[in-house]
């Protein structure tokens, strides 16, 4: 059923109809390594691989002609898997968070900030000022007596510039699916020729509780805790063309080129920030113990992402009946993504940086086949390459491993199957980021194990 979204041309080797769904379960691992210690997380979730139906159309052997008829299907494939969880705590004695928030404050003044509704924030800026966390800094007084922020430096953080405590849990959720509808043709029995029309979707939900503590005397602020919630969705679509030629029995080659995907985005996203306060600086100014905690309204953000093209080959080679040995290699440039807001140049910086940060990469598949009477064992191995250009962001080696071992069942009308899928790959994060480039970064090597089943019948 997995040539509906990898090669339509290859329905039409189908003989007769078919449906078949693969539930799976996948078992994600993280071991993040930040401020000089390692944190190991664990995150289980269920899903639908795959789903699909054929209809063929084959012609029985006695009837002539070159067009063996084809199949019409309709196929829906989780492409990506965002359930995951990573969490680290650590001691960072250079910078704190706040500091990230006073830099990116650095376009507002005293004004725009403090004359924020509170009941109506709308940033994290005007957030982090109603919580103590940032304050403005004063270069004198104007002729009037007013003060005057300090114009390369107007705000600074309330947290100590002692060391702090940092910690942080980052979860996230949802998936990448797409539907195929899609025909293949076989002409000859030689020449297999197929289409698709895709229908992709995104849904994706981040949620970061991130906590502070100052560990020494402070004069304002003992700790607090950032929870930032970001939720995206997204519909697609694409097409897909692809042929496969079988000049031999013993040998299958095939080719598949599909255009971008066309993406429609929304985002929605919240900050709320808890604050715990020196006692005695609540004392000092009489705050109430409601206004140690703030969130900003949800806001709202749509624009379009359009991925890169992808072309791919490969070739199979059959030893009779007992089994076959396959491989491909897909081209994929991925700095040929654009996005595009509501004004047409709106995010002209943001694709420039796509156009300078990634690069075209080769994403390799090799599997085999035994078959032993009705039953069948399997293996693969794919690599998916490291699509950041060496060098720019870090010497991070992101490249995606995947090892699967599978075994089945296939009878007359009815088939079964087992796979474990064992994919793993490193990653990084940051939590904030400073124009000193000095903020912390965080290693993940995430490993996510799947068990699927397939169960499938003919008709």
């Amino acid at each position: 059923m997995g040539t509906l979204y990898s090669n339509p041309a290859g329905l039409g080797f189908y003989r007769k109809s078919d449906v078949s769904i693969t539930p799976g379960l996948n078992f994600a691992g993280t071991r993040t390594n930040m401020l000089g210690t390692e944190t190991r997380d664990n995150k289980q979730s269920f899903n639908i691989a795959n789903i699909g139906i054929v209809f063929s159309g084959a012609k029985d052997d006695i009837v002539p002609g070159k067009f063996r008829g084809g199949s019409f299907g309709i196929s829906m494939t989780r492409t990506n898997n965002f359930q995951n969880q990573f969490s680290y705590s650590g001691f960072n004695k250079a910078n704190t968070f706040g500091q990230s928030i006073a830099e990116s404050a650095r376009g507002y003044t005293y004004d725009e900030v403090a004359g924020q509704d509170l009941n109506a924030l709308t940033d994290i800026v005007g957030l982090a000022y109603n919580a103590y966390l940032i304050d403005p800094v004063y270069c004198g007084e104007d002729f009037q007596g007013n003060p005057i922020q300090c114009p390369g430096n107007p705000w600074r953080s309330n947290m100590s510039d002692n060391i702090v405590k940092q910690k942080e849990i980052v979860a996230t959720k949802g998936n990448q699916s797409q539907w195929d509808i899609a025909y293949g043709a076989n002409i000859d029995d030689k020449i297999y020729l197929g289409a698709s029309l895709g229908i992709a979707s995104i849904k994706y939900e981040a949620s970061k509780v991130f906590t502070e503590t100052n560990t020494q005397a402070s004069d304002t602020i003992d700790s607090y805790s950032l929870h930032d919630n970001l939720t995206l969705r997204g519909t697609g679509i694409n097409l897909k063309v692809g042929a496969i030629f079988k000049p031999a029995d013993w040998i299958r080659i095939g080719l598949t080129g599909q255009t971008p995907t066309y993406y429609s985005i929304r985002t929605t996203y919240e900050y709320k920030i808890k604050m715990n306060l020196n006692p005695d600086f609540v004392n000092e100014f009489g705050i109430d113990e409601s206004f140690q905690s703030f969130s900003t309204l949800p806001g709202t953000y749509n624009y379009n992402l359009t991925t890169p093209a992808r072309a791919k080959a490969g070739i199979a080679l059959f030893a009779g009946k007992a089994g076959f040995i396959s491989g491909d290699v897909e081209v994929v440039g991925y700095s040929g993504a654009r996005l595009k807001g509501a004004d047409p140049q709106e995010l002209d910086a943001d694709n420039d940086v796509i156009k300078n940060l990634y690069k075209t990469t080769f994403n390799f598949n090799l599997g085999a086949e035994a078959r032993l009477g009705d039953y069948r064992l399997r293996a693969g191995y794919a690599r998916l390459g490291d699509p950041y250009r060496p060098g720019i962001v870090d010497n991070l080696d992101r490249t995606i491993n995947t090892i699967t071992f599978g075994a089945g069942l296939k009878s007359e009308g009815f088939y079964a199957d087992i796979a474990f899928v064992n994919t793993f790959y490193k990653s990084n994060y940051y939590s904030y980021h400073l124009n000193s480039g000095k903020e912390p970064m965080a290693i993940v090597n995430n490993r996510n194990t799947s068990l699927v089943i397939t169960i499938g019948t003919s008709f």
